[in-house]
């Protein structure tokens, strides 16, 4: 009933203005739901936080008053390992909720509980990708048992940082960085796709180096070379391009310096499109 008559009154409203479009009205709308749905997602994924923090605490509260595993602390000490690994369930029982919610990895407990599966989603441009998946052991201190995740990747250096002591921290850090990465492979893939004078002279697993070598136009053809930089791993676009070509007033000059811009501001493919509009590349 609140949606008919928020329809209405839309209308009205519409009419009042003095016949404003159906495709504007309906925009408006539209936006307006995604305000709302927005703001409700925001107050949940707070209430989450709030309940994976006391969770912290409590991990910590228990660490703290671990017994010495002697006489009869032993038995204290199985119940106490018993509660860690029931507050530990508890936070991921959380991520699961929040991030069904709001996106992201997904989580499946498995294994009575002794376990917990993990799949990362990647996409880029609306188009979905490789999905990657990790197993996670938790029946003493929390291991990674097996994955498909590549090689390349600094699997292990983020474990090191946060997998023991920050579980959410480490698994949106794999996430991010999982998705930078197969958003860098898909644009290489759509640079190899392009028709025309552009090639993909070097990029290497991680993709955080990619040469192309273009063909500016003009009265005579000039060979230009495009090196992308990736220093944030976190991102899919570069953080340092560098134009080289035989002429140097032609890497210098202000359409080239525009054309630098474009590769540092948009996905290499899209920016080489643009340049091959503007007539800057052939």
């Amino acid at each position: 009933m609140e949606t008919i008559e928020q329809g209405v009154l839309g209308h009205l409203m519409a009419l009042e203005r003095g016949g404003m479009g159906q495709q504007d009205q309906q925009e408006s709308q539209r936006l307006e739901m995604l305000k709302i749905r927005a703001m409700s997602l925001r107050a949940k994924r707070d209430q989450l936080k709030h309940q994976t923090d006391a969770v912290k605490i409590l991990k910590d509260k228990i660490s703290k008053d671990l017994p010495l595993a002697d006489g009869d602390a032993a038995g204290g000490f199985t119940e106490l390992k018993k509660s860690l690994l029931t507050a530990w369930r508890m936070q991921l029982k959380d991520l699961q909720r929040a991030h069904h919610l709001i996106g992201g990895y997904d989580l499946v407990e498995c294994k009575e509980g002794k376990s917990v599966c993990v799949s990362f989603h990647t996409a880029f441009e609306g188009v979905y990708l490789e999905t990657y998946n990790m197993e996670l052991d938790l029946t003493r201190t929390v291991q990674i048992s097996r994955h498909n995740i590549p090689p390349s990747f600094p699997l292990e250096s983020f474990a090191k940082q946060n997998l023991q002591k920050d579980l959410k921290t480490f698994l949106q850090t794999l996430n991010q960085n999982l998705n930078a990465l197969a958003a860098r492979r898909q644009q290489v893939c759509l640079l190899k796709e392009l028709v025309g004078s552009v090639e993909v002279m070097e990029s290497n697993q991680l993709c955080n180096i990619l040469v192309l070598m273009c063909t500016a136009q003009g009265e005579t053809p000039k060979a230009v070379l495009c090196t992308l930089e990736y220093g944030d791993l976190t991102q899919c676009l570069p953080t340092r391009v560098s134009i080289e070509c035989e002429d140097k007033t032609l890497s210098e000059s202000p359409q080239w310096k525009k054309n630098q811009s474009l590769l540092l501001e948009s996905p290499a493919h899209a920016a080489l499109l643009t340049m091959r509009r503007m007539g800057s590349i052939a």
